[in-house]
């Protein structure tokens, strides 16, 4: 699995950890699947105060993201970047 962080998103989401009281030695960002109600996979961008059993744990420019099993199966290369126009923090597969 790859999963790629942008420079831009790493700084939106330490800001989050900040803000959310997160010690980033132990704790980051969970990144989890969800189905809509039409049946569609969304990622879940969450804050984590330690990964979940199950989680493969990623550093990327001074960020801990735990990425969910169900989410390594439906989007084994993924990008975590920041949609400028929203000034959100997105995952989408790579290429």
């Amino acid at each position: 699995m790859a999963v790629e962080v942008t420079e831009q998103a790493a700084e939106v989401l330490k800001r989050s950890l900040e803000l959310g009281g997160i010690d980033r030695s132990s704790g980051g960002i969970r990144l989890r699947g969800a189905r809509s109600l039409g049946g569609a996979f969304d990622v879940q961008v969450e804050l984590a105060g330690e990964p979940a059993e199950d989680d493969q744990v990623i550093e990327a420019h001074g960020v801990r993201i735990f990425v969910g099993a169900d989410v390594r199966e439906a989007m084994p290369d993924a990008i975590v970047d920041l949609e400028l126009q929203h000034d959100i923090v997105s995952v989408r597969p790579a290429g």
